[in-house]
């Protein structure tokens, strides 16, 4: 659900020194330069975008296919605009984004000379393994009864920094652009139980020289093949790159390379692979810039798309439910009716409906349309109260939210209606 880590508090710009792409337009090298804060936001406004073209609501000035997917220089306010009708401000949902950027960002300040956090020195597996941590701890703090949604856009953050690393600072760009498959992602990145492709092993040189300058052109430095993962060494790491003497070697380790990275102009390989900017001082990759950006804001993309579809909640409430009721169907434990209550916010949106025809449950569910997002807590307790109050003595009553509560001033009389009428309530994670 979108409003698990779209929650926030005011943060302001990081600017320090990157290990991949550069933090935000303070510390950009070329005006054009995409930035972790660039690559982050659109990431989210496009996942959000397309949440909302997939359940308008009535103010929506158009929420047709790419109507709002494809607003030019999209921002929050300007999406914000067309599918609320210029009447909800974006406020809260731009300070969730600009918290999730601040803890991106801050990965560069805590982890500045370890090389797993960016990709960096071959330590590809390394770096997967903590996406995989971070995204399983990700995943166990949304799962709880109270979640922490501090932690949670905290683990966020440091889970794209290393997603959008990936892209910059890896040779998966050239592998896939030279294979004519520019645009895919490496949708195995970081998921629990997906294996990777392999990383160069340290006897295999992956890079040959291309200059002992800055601004070398190093487009086709890479000789490592086309099945192995390599990213380049960078000096001041805690992964040194293997040491070989450019006067005698033309081959060898790649280098992260750049103005910040002595490994390039000492150890050969001379030159470096990174595609942090599209200045060619700076990224020897820097033709491939815009490509890696693309890639690591659609990837961004997906990963909220994947951890906040409501399309798969509902679908999982679809699936529960056929289970509840198949369960007593044509058996002497058949309630007498089935009641179906939804919560919206606000709190008058909530909704009552009653039927002795259990396949009108699954019907109605089938009419759900969930939009919104931007505003976590939830009137539950109303639904609740709503459905205790409907109910006959003695009943079940099944409860599916993962948002908390915004009406906790009404668990005291629930709670009494509940004791009242012994009804019994079952909590559906």
């Amino acid at each position: 659900m979108i409003c698990l880590v779209f929650y926030g508090v005011l943060t302001g710009l990081l600017v320090g020194s990157a290990r991949g792409f550069l933090p935000n337009s303070f510390s950009a090298i070329d005006i054009n330069d995409y930035t972790h804060t660039d690559i982050t936001e659109i990431g989210i406004l496009k996942a959000v975008a397309k949440f909302f073209e997939e359940n308008p609501v009535q103010a929506c000035r158009d929420c047709s296919a790419g109507a709002l997917t494809g607003i030019t220089d999209i921002t929050a306010r300007r999406l914000y605009d067309q599918y609320y009708g210029g009447v909800v401000s974006e406020k809260r949902f731009q300070e969730a984004i600009d918290d999730i950027v601040k803890q991106n960002n801050k990965v560069d300040q805590d982890h500045y000379a370890e090389a797993a956090w960016h990709f960096n020195g071959e330590q590809i597996q390394q770096s997967n393994n903590k996406m995989q941590t971070l995204r399983d701890t990700l995943l166990s703090i949304l799962n709880n009864t109270n979640p922490n949604y501090d932690a949670a856009r905290e683990l966020v953050g440091q889970y794209l920094h290393l997603l959008q690393m990936f892209y910059s600072n890896t040779n998966w760009v050239e592998i896939a652009t030279s294979s004519g498959s520019s645009g895919i992602i490496y949708k195995p990145l970081g998921i629990a139980g997906q294996s990777i492709m392999a990383a160069a092993p340290p006897s295999i040189d992956t890079c040959r020289s291309c200059g002992s300058s800055l601004s070398t052109d190093c487009a086709t430095n890479l000789i490592v093949a086309a099945n192995l993962l390599t990213s380049g060494y960078k000096s001041g790491q805690d992964i040194a790159k293997p040491a070989k003497d450019p006067a005698s070697f033309s081959e060898g380790k790649c280098s992260h390379g750049g103005p910040r990275d002595a490994s390039s102009t000492l150890q050969a390989a001379l030159g470096g692979i990174n595609k942090d900017s599209n200045d060619a001082g700076y990224s020897p990759h820097h033709h491939l810039h815009d490509r890696a950006a693309e890639l690591a804001i659609e990837h961004t993309r997906v990963f909220f798309e994947d951890e906040s579809s409501m399309g798969k909640d509902i679908a999982a409430v679809q699936n529960k439910t056929a289970e509840i009721v198949s369960e007593t169907a044509g058996t002497p434990n058949a309630p007498y009716n089935y009641i179906l209550v939804t919560f919206n916010d606000p709190g008058n949106q909530t909704t009552v409906q009653k039927t002795t025809n259990p396949a009108d449950i699954q019907r109605w569910l089938g009419e759900i349309k969930v939009h919104g997002g931007d505003d976590c807590p939830e009137f539950s307790l109303t639904g609740i109260q709503a459905a205790s109050t409907v109910a006959m003595p003695n009943s079940n009553v099944f409860v599916f939210t993962d948002a908390t509560p915004k009406d906790p001033q009404k668990i005291n009389y629930i709670t009494s209606l509940i004791t009242e009428k012994k009804l019994r309530y079952i909590g559906i994670s």
